[in-house]
Order: C-alpha cells, then sequence, then structure tokens
C-alpha cells in the first residue's frame, strides 16, 4: 500500500483532525522503517530521564564561589554600621547609623533577590534569607518610628531584641549552606 493510498482514508487532509492523523502516521511508519534507531533512542530517553530526575545536583561549591561572596558583602556591611550604632557614644551619630543600618538592610535584600539557587533546597533556603531581610527591614521601619514618636526610646536595645527573634530564619540559609 502506497503513501497516497494511506492518505485517501482521511477525511480531510486540510483540517486539523487530518492533520493530526497525518502526524501520527508518518510517527508510526518512520517507527516502522527505523526500529533499531527508534529503540536505541527511546531507551536513551528513558535512563537520561532517569538519572536527571534521581541525582541530587550540589550547587553550593559554585554558590559560594559566585554568589555568596557578594551576599556577605552586602551582609558585613550591614552589621558593621549595626554594630557602629550599638558602639558609638554620640546620639545623633547612633541614630544616623540606625538609619543607614535600614537602608543597608534594603540592600543587602537587594543583592539576594538579585540571585537564584538553583535547586529546590537551595532555592528554599534562600527564600529563608529573603524572608529574614523583609522581616528586618519591616522591623526597622516599626523601630524608626517608634523612636521618631518617643524621645527616650531605646531603639538599639529594641532592635538587638527583635534580631535575636528573627535570626533563626536566617539559621535556616546557614544550615544549607554548610552541610
Amino acid at each position: 500500500m502506497s503513501l497516497f493510498e494511506e492518505m485517501s482514508l482521511f477525511d480531510d487532509p486540510t483540517s486539523f483532525r487530518g492533520f493530526i492523523k497525518a502526524l501520527i502516521y508518518g510517527a508510526v511508519e518512520n517507527l516502522r522503517r527505523n526500529k533499531l534507531p527508534a529503540l536505541l533512542s527511546a531507551i536513551a530517553l528513558l535512563i537520561f530521564t532517569a538519572l536527571a530526575l534521581t541525582s541530587e545536583f550540589n550547587e553550593r561549591p559554585q554558590y559560594r564561589q559566585w554568589i555568596l561572596p557578594e551576599i556577605n558583602n552586602a551582609e558585613a556591611r550591614f552589621f558593621g554600621i549595626m554594630q557602629e550604632a550599638e558602639e558609638t557614644t554620640d546620639d545623633l551619630w547612633r541614630l544616623q547609623y540606625f538609619i543607614e543600618g535600614h537602608r543597608r538592610a534594603k540592600t543587602v535584600l537587594q543583592v539576594v533577590r538579585s540571585h537564584r539557587a538553583q535547586t529546590f533546597a537551595g532555592r528554599q533556603a534562600q527564600d529563608e534569607l529573603i524572608r529574614y531581610y523583609e522581616l528586618v527591614i519591616e522591623e526597622l521601619a516599626i523601630i524608626r518610628t517608634e523612636a521618631s514618636l518617643n524621645d527616650s526610646y531605646d531603639y538599639i536595645a529594641e532592635w538587638k531584641r527583635r534580631n535575636g527573634e528573627l535570626l533563626p530564619i536566617r539559621q535556616k540559609w546557614v544550615r544549607w549552606l554548610q552541610s
């Protein structure tokens, strides 16, 4: 039976249904003619799919090499300015450092968001770090508001207390990074 006789079996080869039937017919005919290459291709597809789905890619070495230095740099600037705010004796400078710390927390969040981990576990860990800095920014804004309303408000002690509550969120990212 020739190809033209097979095509006459289709009602309307210009319709979508006829097009799909022609594609299926062509695929089956090619499989029939090329059994060995088709079988080898199917086996290769199954093997590589199984390997891709079951292998655990460890992205941490590349993450530590390319992404972590930038995050560490931004975090060091943030934690450094907050430490400076704690240690200074001048109230005006303390307030300036605190406000600068709020700005730097936003910068850290921007840096962390600009990089995405590749694996599911990495994305979860990085999402925890993003969550930590979102909450830090929110807490710093609340503390700044309280400080503007109450001159005797100890905003540095309040920051230390609230950061202590938030640090376990950041530790999830640190644990992933160190594992």
